[in-house]
């Protein structure tokens, strides 16, 4: 008897491994959900190497331009303004309050609620100087 061609030989060998994973498909069925979890999660790995990748290229494309102290001549800056010290007023219970400049509008004020034990923390103390 001859031997049978490749593709037919392929081809028998193909439906022998079908009906094996079917016998075995029950078993299976019980990894479908983490199967199903862990190809997501590989895929956004992949996503996310791959946007690195690309962010580190742009970096380096970037870090190959001259770059100089001056700055470019498109770019325009404001003149400095001069900024006045706020006048420091201790209320009626010791707390310092900085007074605000008639002359400008008043910002929007934080509350803040008296401590119990009558004597600020170091939280309290932040930015007063």
């Amino acid at each position: 008897m001859p031997p049978l061609p490749t593709p037919l030989r392929a081809a028998i060998g193909l439906v022998a491994t079908a009906l094996d994973e079917a016998r075995h498909l029950p078993d299976k069925a019980i990894e479908l959900p983490m199967l199903a979890v862990s190809t997501a999660l590989q895929v956004s790995l992949r996503a996310q190497q791959r946007y690195a990748h690309l962010a580190a290229r742009g970096d380096e494309v970037l870090s190959r331009r001259d770059t100089t102290d001056e700055p470019p001549p498109w770019a325009t800056f404001d003149e400095p303004v001069a900024v006045e010290e706020p006048a420091v007023v201790e209320d009626a219970a010791g707390f310092e309050d900085a007074a605000v400049v008639e002359d400008e509008p008043k910002p929007p004020r934080k509350t803040v609620r008296r401590p119990r034990n009558g004597k600020p923390s170091a939280f309290d103390a932040i930015g007063d100087e």
